[in-house]
């Protein structure tokens, strides 16, 4: 079997980088080996309030550029969060999108939520998973007739990190095929540390936890599996288990096959390893990088481009995998489960793009 081509651009070394040159120059790569046609889907994450290392909208522009100068229509879309706040629904998500400058005046495109304004809208896939058997994937994959998928590549504290396959899974279904995945890592009440204070009750936004008897419950019938309890809890009263955190990654690569199944033709990926930190786009603050900025990547396989970008961080770390030093989850069963299911492959060949 013959390995993946995955094209590289190192930011290392060069007097004058440019992450506008690097994205033509890898676009160029993929789109010969699989041409755009008709509406082209921008797929991107404009990040959450108060996170500031997301894709840049300049980044994205020159995206939108590339494919319109190639008599395409391209539309950049993302799609609503689980948990609660600004990219809850699409209207808060469009008002903070702009506000972060991801606009048509902007980008040269218009951004769309692609799950409806509640995150609702969509259609079931049927795949033959390894943890699911349908998902529940946005209503907008039935309308593109190409994909881009643009992806931050940095940590993540349940899958290890988040790339293309992420990208796919996550991005592109709604709450019902994200609540699917995330409901692999439901927490469990730790009945000694818990003080009964009611903080996970007042931030779940699906009424699946409350005090009874001075003691935190979940109610699992409700829970999603968003972790806003786990994460909001002053006592570490609330945990999830290891064995939690490898279904989440596995039904990760389930997901993701049922994107693929429900596009028109198969993506083209770009990784950004750049700003990478230990923490998803998803946290609303400011993250300090945990290495220098590597480069970009692009491919045709998403398993291919993590599996490069997660080597290069490493060798960025010295050798060691960063995410796993940090959050305690290497990402490799994401890696290992989305190669089992038809993907991709994990075996490739790095080429640089001068």
């Amino acid at each position: 079997m013959s390995r993946a081509r995955v094209y590289f651009y190192d930011l290392k070394g060069r007097p004058m980088p440019s992450v506008e040159e690097a994205l033509e120059k890898l676009l160029d790569r993929v789109v010969e080996e699989r041409p755009l046609r008709g509406i082209v889907g921008i797929k991107v994450h404009m990040g959450e309030e108060g996170n500031v290392t997301h894709l840049r909208p300049e980044f994205v522009r020159c995206v939108v550029d590339y494919v319109r100068e190639r008599g395409c229509e391209p539309v950049v879309f993302d799609t609503t969060s689980l948990y609660s706040g600004s990219r809850n629904n699409a209207v808060g998500y469009l008002n903070l999108a702009a506000k972060k400058g991801f606009n048509y005046a902007s980008l040269g495109a218009p951004v769309v939520i692609g799950d409806g304004i509640r995150g609702t809208s969509g259609f079931t896939v049927k795949v033959r998973g390894l943890e699911v058997e349908e998902v529940e994937v946005a209503e907008i994959l039935r309308d593109l007739d190409s994909m881009i998928v643009f992806s931050h590549f940095k940590g993540h504290v349940t899958a290890g990190f988040g790339g293309a396959i992420k990208n796919l899974a996550m991005g592109c279904t709604t709450k019902k095929g994200k609540a699917a995945q995330h409901r692999a890592h439901m927490p469990a009440v730790v009945e000694e540390a818990c003080s009964g204070c009611g903080l996970c009750s007042q931030r779940c936004p699906y009424g699946a936890i409350r005090v009874e008897g001075g003691k935190a419950k979940v109610d699992y019938g409700s829970c999603t599996g968003c972790l806003e309890c786990y994460f909001a809890c002053p006592n570490k009263a609330l945990s999830i288990s290891a064995q939690g955190v490898e279904k989440l990654q596995v039904r990760l690569a389930d997901a993701a096959l049922a994107v693929l199944k429900a596009l028109k033709s198969k993506p083209l990926y770009l990784n950004a390893v750049i700003n990478v930190t230990p923490r998803c786009d998803c946290l609303g603050c400011v993250m300090r990088p945990i290495v220098d900025d590597v480069g970009l990547l692009s491919s045709t396989d998403p398993v291919a481009i993590d599996q490069a970008s997660l080597d290069l961080v490493v060798r960025a770390f010295g050798g060691r995998n960063p995410f796993l030093e940090i959050n305690g989850v290497s990402g490799e069963r994401q890696l290992e489960a989305s190669e089992r299911v038809g993907l991709g492959s994990r075996s490739y060949e790095l080429i640089k793009v001068d």
